[in-house]
């Protein structure tokens, strides 16, 4: 029996991480078996050898004492082992020829390839010597193993191509007899015996060599994260371990960034159908990622998502790319006589271009070896000038289930439209497995979590900052408080408040404030409220699906509403001023809101928690035609007239509804019937009328000469209207009618007045805080459609707000 370990740098960093691994290995281990343990150099070290090697080049004794730091990082992580004579004998001398190699570095000004392969051959070398006399040590049958004897490459330094058949004739030659072999990952010599690298990352490809030579049972991958995830966790919060992938799969995401492992290291695996497990070491009893021929058991269509920075676009097209043969194998060509590997291609099927995408470092080449190539086509006008974009990332989502599933990129797309993505370039196999697209590199981080939470591998997520905390915005706080676990639960909705501000400051928390204690963060906090710092800070974080919440009654935040929408900010909110500013903002807004797919939620501008807007816009979109509608539009007005009698006076009951918080802090802002007014105004835009607000006809019911007095005069003069509206209800209740303040849009005129209605019609029936509405359309002719129910207070208005809120995180899933 045979298996393969791969133990990765970062498991081999401290004395405490070594002595893990060789558990693992102890663990592994069965008598009469082989086990191949392949190892890394120890973490971080390849990348100081490389700083020696460049440092050799100018500066001889700075490189000496670099190679000092590298002796004391082995001689901490290995203290134990390298108290035996032998051992230590063996590294000094290795850590001599280290120093010899550079010195003759120094001494030429130049570290050539060859020679930079043979400098960092050292880190492998160390480190599986090293775990070799740790095994011993324990009473193992261990034995070190140089690859540079087994693994033949080509010449290519740097990045060498293994010669397989040799590769493993040598492998079997040499790894027969039942023990432990610690084997050198990374290296390998040509047929000359020169020593060779075959690429960062290819310790695993590596094992993968020696588990296909000796057809292992497995590949084990030890290294610092639990397996593959379905992002990277750097990422997205809620990415989660992947229990199993394909090869297919595995290979993309590899590809398209997961540093899990090594690309390559599948090839070898495949062709001996291989299992390879991703394991941690860090946890070793965690069941890590099994990669297989089979997929696995999983429901969604897409199972990860990879990207990485540092890439650029190359776009080459022209007229003269047309209909002409030969100029894909051309351009391609050329850039493979260079080495200059190419990362996705896109064409038109126009053929008038073709877009590929590269890594960064490698574009100025790209760039100038197809200016050489179609330097005539250039001249001559038949190609344009050679562009390329440079700071984009790529992103691939990956997943056997996403072939002949409909829809995929669909809602792939549709999702980073609605967070206001832009992509720049799409690419995606025949195999339906992966599709790639090219984004700005400062989106990366926000389109990743976009796509991830729009395949349900996470939680729907809305991200909330809060402009007003007053009497309704601290209810709707409370509310979202006590609802927020359940929704997360449940409904696979997580409601984040990112943002809070009142009138004077502003707290930001990208991770979240805690509903507990937001008074405190609020009230401590130093950073004055400002609207364009408020924005600009949201786009910075670029958290997805970013929602204002407006719970003011704010004209200034209201004329920001544009602002917010053009930069791909949602927005809710029951404040009407934007609603009922100039015809021409509220086209803009609806324009916007449309336009780019996103979203501005408003139905508790009228009504507070009840359905009047939504219902109008279900009745106009199926095609049905408003004709007019009446109603009581105010909560504060309908419990002003439901309870006038004889005994209770006007300034009475206006009082009661100001200490039960059903007015605004302001009285007058509900006499003046500006607010119903207002009301009136939304409706009638939402049928599709441009009006103005000073053609809404207001009959107002604040007494004369109040509107401007200080708010202690108002309330002492209030009793002087009481006779007034007395008269007014004792003349209706004689008729047998009753009095109500109704809003009322006909003949495309809107009215606000007092009116004497028969007591027994369904308006006069509304009691306490209701607001009562009939809209009568030509469905709804003969029998008016009626909605009521309350109209004001703190808990129904906060409720309609949070109803939109979550209504929005739904949608935006």
């Amino acid at each position: 029996m045979v298996k393969v370990l791969k133990i990765g740098g970062s498991s081999l960093g401290s004395k405490r991480r070594v002595r893990n691994v060789a558990d693992i290995i102890v663990h592994s281990w069965s008598e009469g078996s082989i086990l191949a343990v392949v190892v890394s150099a120890i973490g971080g070290i390849t990348d100081q050898l490389l700083d020696c090697a460049h440092t050799a080049e100018i500066n001889g004794e700075l490189a000496k004492k670099k190679i000092e730091k590298i002796r004391h990082k082995h001689f901490d992580v290995y203290s134990e082992e390298l108290k035996d004579k032998v051992t230590l004998d063996r590294v000094n001398t290795l850590l001599d020829e280290l120093k010899d190699l550079l010195k003759g570095v120094s001494l030429v000004r130049e570290c050539s390839p060859r020679t930079l392969d043979l400098v960092l051959s050292f880190g492998e070398r160390l480190s599986a010597f090293l775990m070799t006399a740790l095994l011993r040590h324990k009473g193992l049958n261990a034995e070190y193993v140089d690859a540079r004897d087994l693994v033949i490459t080509n010449n290519n330094h740097g990045n060498a191509r293994v010669l397989k058949d040799e590769t493993y004739n040598w492998i079997q030659y040499k790894i027969n007899k039942p023990k432990i072999y610690v084997i050198t990952g990374f290296i390998g010599s040509n047929k000359d015996g020169i020593t060779t690298t075959i690429g960062r990352g290819g310790s695993d490809y590596t094992a993968a060599l020696f588990a296909a030579a000796l057809d292992s049972e497995s590949i084990e991958i030890w290294t610092d994260v639990d397996g593959f995830m379905s992002a990277d966790p750097r990422m997205v919060k809620e990415a989660f371990v992947l229990p199993q992938v394909s090869y297919e799969e595995a290979m993309e995401m590899s590809f398209f960034g997961a540093k899990v492992i090594h690309p390559q290291t599948l090839v070898p695996a495949i062709a001996k159908n291989i299992p390879v497990y991703i394991k941690n070491s860090f946890s070793a009893k965690m069941p890590g990622t099994l990669i297989s021929p089979e997929k696995g058991d999983f429901e969604h269509p897409v199972k990860g998502i990879a990207s990485f920075e540092g890439i650029s676009l190359i776009n080459v097209q022209g007229t003269g790319m047309v209909g002409v043969p030969g100029i894909a194998g051309r351009l391609f060509g050329a850039l493979a006589r260079k080495n200059i590997n190419i990362v996705m291609i896109t064409q038109a099927s126009s053929e008038h271009s073709i877009s590929f995408v590269v890594q960064s470092r490698e574009a100025p080449a790209a760039k100038n070896v197809l200016e050489i190539e179609f330097e005539n086509e250039i001249a001559a006008g038949k190609i344009d000038k050679i562009e390329s974009s440079d700071n984009l990332s790529i992103i691939a989502a990956v997943g056997d289930n996403m072939a002949g599933t409909p829809g995929i990129s669909g809602k792939l797309f549709g999702a980073l439209g609605r967070n206001s993505i832009n992509v720049i370039a799409i690419a995606q196999g025949s195999s339906e497995r992966n599709v790639s697209l090219v984004v700005e590199k400062e989106d990366t981080i926000k389109a990743v979590n976009v796509i991830h939470s729009a395949f349900y591998l996470s939680h729907r997520v809305s991200n909330l900052f809060v402009v007003g905390t007053g009497s309704v915005g601290s209810q709707l706080l409370e509310q979202i408080r006590d609802r927020q676990k359940e929704l997360a639960e449940k409904s696979g909705l997580v409601i984040n408040i990112c943002g809070l501000a009142n009138s004077k400051t502003m707290v930001i928390d990208e991770n979240g404030i805690d509903l507990n204690s937001w008074r405190k963060r609020l009230s401590s906090s130093k950073t004055p409220l400002a609207l364009d710092k408020l924005l600009n800070t949201i786009l910075k974080l670029r958290l997805i699906n970013s929602v204002l919440v407006d719970v003011t009654a704010s004209e200034q935040v209201a004329a920001r509403y544009n602002d917010f929408l053009s930069a791909g900010i949602h927005i809710v909110t029951p404040n009407k001023k934007a609603n009922t500013m100039s015809q021409s903002y509220y086209n803009k807004l609806k324009q916007l809101s449309a336009g780019r797919r996103l979203h501005y939620y408003y139905e508790a501008t009228v009504g507070a928690g009840l359905p009047i807007i939504n219902t109008i816009q279900n009745l106009k979109n199926s095609g049905d035609e408003v004709i007019k509608i009446q109603g009581i539009l105010s909560g504060t007005i309908s419990y002003l007239f439901n309870n006038l009698t004889a005994e209770r006076k006007f300034s009475q009951v206006v009082k009661e509804a100001y200490d039960k918080g059903y007015t605004e802090p302001d009285p007058r802002d509900d006499l003046s019937g500006m607010d119903v007014a207002r009301k009136l105004l939304i409706l009638s835009r939402e049928i599709g009328l441009n009006m103005e607000l000073p053609e809404v006809e207001v009959e107002s019911l604040l007494p004369p000469g109040l509107e401007d007095e200080d708010l202690d005069v108002f309330w002492q003069r209030l009793p002087e209207f009481d006779e007034t509206i007395e008269k007014r209800r004792a003349k209706a209740e004689a008729a047998g009618m009753a009095l109500r303040y109704l809003g009322s849009l006909e003949n495309n005129k809107c009215k606000v007045s007092i009116k004497e209605i028969p007591a027994t019609h369904a308006i006069a029936q509304s009691g306490a805080t209701d607001n009562i509405i009939q809209i009568t359309t030509k469905r709804y002719y003969d029998s008016p459609l009626t909605i009521q129910g309350p109209g004001a207070g703190l808990e129904v208005t906060a409720g309609g707000v949070f109803a939109d809120i979550i209504s929005l995180g739904f949608h935006l899933s």
